[in-house]
């Protein structure tokens, strides 16, 4: 369509969508949409709600409204004024999935996920399946994204965005050959390669021929000068992790050391800063009185998982989520919400007002949490939660939560530090990781903090030693059934055919049999004696 068409389209569009207003309101709507994409947020506001007086249950007013709620975040009424739009005037597939998205940021799980089969039915085009595969994949229906992005690449088999899709949810289900072809197919068709490099690398369980690792290192070290430097990043790590499987340790140290660097250079992270936040939050904690652990007693459907990144957290909730009774649901994102949002509503940092919280400004806080995660506990009664960074709120979580149970999962300091130098984060996650001090201050920071919570609750908070449960699974594994209060069941011992969704970077290693504990680590040497000189520092 020439861009004269298309301009004359949307005119009409526009036209027929603002029906039923008065010339001198629609013109008012207009101008408020205007301040709007231009980021005036109070002058639309205010001719929005002036609006609302003369024309409250117009369509195309309500639906701006909800525009007008999501550009400031405010998610729920978002979705309220939306939902009252179609409601007077049904929408299309756009429409529907946006609801569908706004609900679910929302909190509004349940509505969310009776609404993406309403847009299912209204898909049509390749990029409405690929829409809805992310919007699924987002909401954490991983099988419906999968089957979304088949329908997708079925309309258009040479979408490179819905391969790389299908990739995503082939890996989280388990299909690592799937996985890799198609990581191999855009590899070979020389689109997205550099997501299609670290995605191939990722999957951890899939050795790269030794044309490909040549092919992958031309690329990293001659990358096109064009590429921005994210994608030069993603190539970087895949190579560095590729020359680690091949048994090339200096290569690879120095490949990642390189890597390293550049992603240090964007991510910057003050460890004094940090050190200082931690020590205050123990600090408050101190003043805070623990209350006693009763399983009976708010949130006893609730596991925290916490720990470091590549300690073990994923492998715990596969042999928890084994269990008949358990739901595995992955990084939620609910505890430090209810947290963040308590600390916006006064004023002051957790560490800040801890001590001077109620047990019913607590149990408030816990209802809320209960409220945002009950959709992971409609299939099964308990639910894990295995955010990492949740250590720093530990304390937090079991004043709420006094029934919940939290199990910090450790692993070996290097090999923890080194599992973690050698992955690429996502945006705005693990500055600390790039280099050896960030990680050291990093992990001993965690340490202080988890022996703290371990001292003050023991009834509520097991360490889980990875070392420990790969040398003697049986017993660990019932021990663990044990403190979070479930019957031995066989399967958590065969944890690894469980066929559920996993989100995380481990989604392939925790589907294999448990075997001696890996110790990458320890095949690099002296190379990594200035992190282990670090780490027993203090």
């Amino acid at each position: 369509m020439k861009p004269a068409d298309a301009a004359r389209v949307a005119a009409t569009a526009q036209h027929q969508r603002l029906r039923g207003l008065k010339p001198a309101q629609a013109d008012q709507l207009r101008r408020a949409m205007q301040m709007l994409q231009a980021g005036d947020a109070m002058m639309s506001g205010q001719l929005l709600l002036d609006l609302a007086r003369s024309a409250p249950e117009h369509p195309e007013l309500l639906r701006c409204r909800a525009q007008w709620h999501a550009a400031a975040r405010e998610w729920a009424a978002s979705a309220d004024f939306l939902s009252r739009s179609l409601a007077l005037r049904p929408g299309g597939f756009a429409d529907t999935l946006q609801l569908a998205h706004l609900q679910g940021l929302a909190g509004d799980h349940t509505a969310a996920l009776a609404g993406l089969p309403d847009a299912s039915a209204m898909a049509a085009t390749a990029a409405d399946w690929l829409a809805l595969s992310l919007e699924c994949d987002l909401q954490g229906c991983v099988e419906w994204a999968l089957a979304h992005v088949q329908q997708a690449l079925v309309l258009d088999p040479r979408s490179a965005v819905a391969l790389l899709q299908r990739a995503r949810c082939a890996t989280a289900l388990g299909q690592a050959d799937l996985a890799a072809a198609d990581c191999r197919a855009l590899l070979e068709r020389q689109e997205l390669t550099a997501r299609a490099w670290f995605m191939l690398g990722d999957l951890k369980v899939v050795k790269l021929s030794e044309a490909e690792l040549a092919a992958l290192q031309h690329a990293a070290t001659a990358p096109p000068p064009a590429m921005p430097a994210e994608e030069r990043l993603l190539l970087q790590f895949a190579l560095g992790n590729a020359l680690v499987d091949a048994g090339r340790s200096v290569d690879a140290f120095a490949a990642l050391q390189r890597a390293n660097q550049s992603a240090a250079a964007s991510r910057p992270w003050d460890k004094a800063a940090f050190r200082s936040y931690v020590d205050a939050v123990q600090a408050a904690f101190g003043a805070v009185s623990a209350a006693a652990p009763d399983a009976s007693a708010q949130g006893g459907e609730v596991i925290f998982l916490i720990g470091l990144p590549r300690s073990g957290t994923t492998l715990i909730e596969q042999v928890l989520a084994s269990h008949s009774t358990v739901e595995g649901a992955s990084e939620l994102p609910y505890l430090s919400q209810v947290l963040e949002e308590e600390s916006r509503r006064r004023g002051r940092t957790l560490a800040q007002w801890a001590a001077s919280a109620t047990d019913e400004d607590w149990a408030r806080m816990g209802r809320q949490y209960l409220a945002l995660s009950a959709r992971w506990r409609q299939r099964r009664p308990v639910a894990t939660d295995k955010l990492p960074d949740n250590w720093l709120y530990a304390g937090a979580a079991m004043r709420m939560l006094p029934g919940a149970r939290v199990i910090d999962c450790r692993r070996d300091a290097v090999e923890t530090c080194w599992s973690c130098y050698r992955q690429l984060f996502g945006p705005g996650m693990a500055h600390y990781s790039y280099t050896f001090e960030g990680l050291a201050a990093y992990w001993q920071a965690y340490d202080s903090l988890g022996r703290f919570w371990a001292e003050r609750h023991p009834g509520q908070y097991r360490v889980q030693h990875y070392e420990r449960l790969v040398a003697d699974a049986a017993g660990e594994i019932r021990a663990l059934l044990s403190f979070c209060g479930l019957d031995f069941e066989d399967a958590c011992l065969h944890f690894h055919t469980a066929q559920r969704a996993i989100r995380t970077p481990s989604s392939l290693q925790v589907r294999q049999p448990m075997r001696q504990a890996s110790t990458p680590a320890a095949r690099m040497g002296a190379l990594l004696d200035p992190l282990r000189a670090l780490l027993a520092s203090r």
